[in-house]
Parts: C-alpha cells; sequence; structure tokens
C-alpha cells in the first residue's frame, strides 16, 4: 500500500478555484488529501453488495475501515471533497497512474455522501478531480472503468466530458463469472474546451445530452 502526505499536491480547490481561480472562504468546497481518519466515514457510504460491485468490483463484501485504507495505489493520491474548513469528507476519489504511461491516469473509487447522491454533488467532485489531473497534474487523458448498468454512475460522467472508449472484462475477487465493463475516457483538450468555468451556472456542467450504451 503506498503511502499519502500533504506535499504530494498543491492547495486544495475550492468550487471558486475550479470554477473562477481565486481563492476560497470557509463555506466553499475544496478537494484535500484523504487522511485515514476519513476512512471510518467512507467505509458507512456503501450499504449494499451491489454498491459495493459498483464502486470496489476487487474489494470482497463488507466494506471495512482497513480496505477504504487500503484502497490507495503507489505513486497515486487519494482526495476528499470537504466543505470549508476541517469537516467530515462529502466524498471521495482516487487519481492513479497507469503503469505504461505517465501522461495517462484513472480515476478509482469515486463516491459521494448517500444523501447527497442526484443533486450535483458527484459531477462537482469528477470536475474537481479532473481539474486536478488536468491542470495541475498536467496529464493528457484520464479513464475510468464502470458496470454499463451503473447508471446515474455513467450519467455523472457523461456530464464531465467522458466519452466510452472500449470495452473491458475481468474477473474480481477470486470469482469465476467474466464481468463486462465499459472504459471511459476523456483528453486534457476536451477538457479544456468544455465551457463550464463561467462560475454562473451550478454545479451541473453543459454537456450533450446522455445516450444510453445499449447492452451487445
Amino acid at each position: 500500500m503506498g503511502s499519502f502526505s500533504q506535499s504530494s499536491i498543491r492547495e486544495p480547490h475550492t468550487k471558486h478555484d475550479v470554477l473562477n481561480g481565486g481563492t476560497h472562504g470557509d463555506d466553499e468546497w475544496r478537494l484535500a488529501p484523504f487522511q485515514s481518519w476519513h476512512a471510518p466515514t467512507i467505509s458507512r457510504w456503501v450499504s449494499t453488495p451491489q454498491q459495493l460491485q459498483w464502486l470496489a468490483p476487487s474489494t470482497p463484501p463488507p466494506l471495512t475501515v482497513e480496505k477504504v485504507v487500503g484502497w490507495l495505489k503507489p505513486r497515486g493520491a487519494a482526495f476528499v471533497l470537504v466543505k470549508g474548513g476541517e469537516s467530515p469528507p462529502w466524498g471521495y476519489g482516487e487519481i492513479n497512474p497507469m503503469r505504461a504511461d505517465a501522461g495517462h491516469v484513472w480515476l478509482g473509487h469515486v463516491i459521494v455522501r448517500p444523501d447527497q447522491r442526484g443533486r450535483g454533488l458527484g459531477s462537482f467532485l469528477v470536475r474537481a478531480l479532473l481539474t486536478e489531473a488536468f491542470e495541475r497534474r498536467n496529464v493528457k487523458r484520464v479513464a475510468l472503468i464502470l458496470f454499463p448498468d451503473n447508471l446515474p454512475a455513467l450519467r455523472c460522467y457523461w456530464r464531465a466530458g467522458f466519452r466510452v472508449s472500449g470495452e473491458e472484462h475481468h474477473m474480481f475477487c477470486g470469482g469465476k463469472t467474466t464481468h463486462r465493463l465499459l472504459r471511459l475516457e476523456i483528453e486534457q483538450s476536451t477538457h479544456r474546451r468544455r465551457n463550464w468555468g463561467s462560475g454562473t451556472r451550478d454545479l451541473e456542467p453543459v454537456a450533450k445530452p446522455f445516450n444510453p450504451i445499449p447492452d451487445p
């Protein structure tokens, strides 16, 4: 398991930082480094085996504090979404490098508080992670994989600019069932072209209509 330190990222994001490039106040959102004391809260955000499979298919149930802490990969970075100063986390996500390409990273274990789902916070968390990856780390491409039936997550990533680039097939937790997953990607140039930075919109970015991906 890799370690994470405050010095591994620059100053945390805020909603104002991400949308306008400015400073933040005590009541604004910011992306901050994950710390082990966040793990008990995050572990309670998953309540069913289905939710855990969608979020972390390689993690056997039940989700525990130790398993959340163990998600962090070597050379990866984990973040929490907080409001204002020191506060309980409202969201969590990781940026992990691809082994063969330093300019290509993948997002992992992106999740928000259960009582905040469907209200735009997940979209904001994804956009903050993309800003961290593209603008602060200067990566060229961000990818992720997800189950095709996880439509809420698929819509969230679609609104952020991700598009389906292929499929992958995996077996998890020593099982014998092969699962089909969608691979989604977004390029740095696409992220920079998207017009969600005026600061006059809500958390939802401007995006093309969502097109469900049919099963083969």
